[in-house]
């Protein structure tokens, strides 16, 4: 009670964020991987559970992918409406919800009611990404956001690293077990009322006045849009690994699941790393465009070295390079985002780039098996050249760098 009492009487202009507010974004923001991370090993049972509804063999799968779609079309519409209606409020409604729609496969026992939660999940889910992120851009700003966006980003890769084993292990007690971590949200919500603020564009002081009007962009709608752009690319780059990786193991002979895994792991273990020197590394030393570049350098590169992987060995380091340039692109692609949108915009702004990364997202495996299909059904061969696209970016990134240097 008196924590709650402290917390509000003091102003917004008075507070500074600490580790708990910074915490609890983090983990809300890392709350997405649950989609892909936690489900995956139980599908198998949950579509023998349903064999006899027609057309499960589709179904099923969709309980993974449409909260993905979901994100994709409404996360412009969440940051709008935390423009709007404030931060705090939608957010602490939809960690509310998050908690109700996951958990519902748990008793539901109609596959079309279960699709139905998944759809009401992402709808919360998009807001609960958005936001997220919008209240970590205007907690912080300079070198604090950037390494507080990079964190976002390990956060989500350690969450999956970690999901990705603990996923397997409930889902031996049935395939709806998995869907109860979905209620690890209800602890966030309470914690969410008594710890966070609605943030405010004013400074009470001189000094912090001149430091906000100096962090606040000029709304550039040309600028967002071709970062969107790129959001879209990041998107289909980003879920490569996820969706493909196994595949490729499966075409140079490796199947067992212990060493497909292990591969996967250090793929997230790679993206860790990315973010990390990101934050601590290059992001206060390069420039945007040579952050860009060398995040597609090493994305790219990683990629390419995937086509032409012949043994175990060679595919599970591409795995670790890719993931390294997806650590560095995300948090660059992110706090690009943020330097541009000015507090007023924020939400809209965030909204739209995460709408264009979950469409990448979502478009991911029509491009991929569309590529597979033009290279002669060889799926190496179209990452490969995703890997050629995402190299070909990072020489006009380095090109433009000289440039804006030159003038």
């Amino acid at each position: 009670m008196t924590t709650l009492t402290s917390a509000r009487m003091l102003t917004p202009a008075h507070r500074e964020p600490g580790f708990i507010q910074a915490a609890i974004l983090l983990v809300t923001a890392g709350l997405t991987v649950l989609v892909t991370a936690v489900l995956g090993p139980s599908l198998p049972a949950m579509q023998r559970h349903f064999a006899h509804v027609p057309g499960a063999d589709y179904l099923v799968p969709l309980t993974m992918t449409t909260p993905m779609l979901m994100m994709a079309a409404l996360s412009v519409v969440a940051g709008g409406l935390a423009d709007r209606f404030g931060r705090k409020r939608l957010l602490v409604g939809a960690t509310a919800l998050y908690a109700v729609f996951g958990t519902a496969p748990m008793w539901l026992d109609s596959l079309t009611a279960i699709i139905a939660s998944r759809v009401a999940l992402g709808v919360t889910e998009a807001v609960l990404m958005t936001v997220s992120t919008t209240m970590i851009g205007d907690y912080y700003s300079g070198a604090r956001r950037e390494k507080f966006m990079s964190l976002q980003t390990t956060v989500s890769a350690a969450s999956a690293f970690l999901l990705n084993n603990l996923g397997g292990l409930i889902a031996e007690h049935g395939w709806r077990a998995p869907y109860g971590v979905y209620a690890i949200s209800l602890v966030l919500a309470p914690a969410m009322v008594v710890f966070l603020w609605e943030p405010k564009p004013q400074a009470d002081d001189a000094a912090s006045l001149a430091a906000a009007q100096r962090d606040d962009a000029p709304w550039r709608p040309g600028l967002l849009a071709f970062v969107c752009v790129l959001a879209v690319l990041l998107g289909i780059m980003f879920l490569t690994v996820p969706v493909h990786f196994g595949y490729l193991f499966g075409a140079i002979g490796v199947h067992s699941p212990a060493q497909v895994g292990a591969a996967y792991g250090l793929n997230s273990l790679g993206v860790i790393a990315g973010t990390l020197v990101f934050g601590w590394g290059i992001a206060p030393r390069l420039p945007v465009a040579r952050q860009l570049a060398l995040g597609c350098l090493m994305a790219g590169m990683g990629f390419w070295l995937m086509r032409s992987a012949d043994h175990y060995g060679a595919l599970a380091v591409a795995g670790v390079v890719n993931g390294f340039g997806a650590g560095l692109l995300l948090p660059t692609m992110v706090t690009w985002c943020m330097r541009v949108l000015p507090f007023a915009r924020r939400g809209l702004g965030t909204g739209a780039f995460q709408s264009c990364l979950f469409l990448g997202m979502f478009v991911n495996p029509v491009l991929v098996v569309s590529l597979e299909r033009l290279h002669g059904g060889s799926r190496a061969a179209g990452i490969g050249a995703i890997g050629m696209a995402l190299m070909a970016l990072a020489v006009v990134a380095l090109l433009a760098s000289a440039r804006t240097r030159k003038a």
